[in-house]
């Protein structure tokens, strides 16, 4: 989701740090992949958002399990950043909007947000992403 040249994202801890991730998760039973990217990226940051297309699925293997997370280009319908009840249960710290000169030195998933860059990833039609698997630590 970029808005005048900036991607929204959420803060989470991890160990001494942070990471920076799309808005995303869970699938309510009987939901659509798309219906589920755009009522997430609500809940955890009160923007509205219309999923368009999915641009990377992305296999991650952590400690106890493997999940496979798909992640959506969206476009913007309004709304302003807040802090809500949802990213407060799931220990997100901040959610905002970044510019590509405030995301240098930062941990951010999907990785394609760096690899791209913020307009890349705005403008973004080819095929959907498929890397390798990814370890998490988690």
């Amino acid at each position: 989701m970029v808005r005048d040249g900036r991607i929204l994202l959420v803060r989470y801890p991890h160990g001494e740090g942070s990471f920076l991730v799309a808005p995303g998760g869970a699938i309510a039973d009987g939901e659509s992949l798309a219906r589920a990217a755009e009522r997430e990226v609500q809940e955890e940051t009160g923007v509205l958002v219309r999923a368009r297309a999915p641009v990377m699925i992305e296999n991650l293997r952590a400690r106890r399990y493997q999940m496979v997370k798909v992640w959506y280009l969206c476009d913007d319908l309004g709304g302003e950043v807040r802090r809500t009840p949802e990213a407060d249960r799931e220990g997100i710290t901040r959610a905002a909007w970044y510019t590509d000169a405030e995301l240098a030195g930062e941990t951010v998933y999907p990785d394609i947000v760096l690899t791209l860059g913020i307009e890349g990833v705005r403008t973004y039609r080819g095929p959907v992403f498929d890397p390798p698997v990814r370890v998490a630590d988690f």
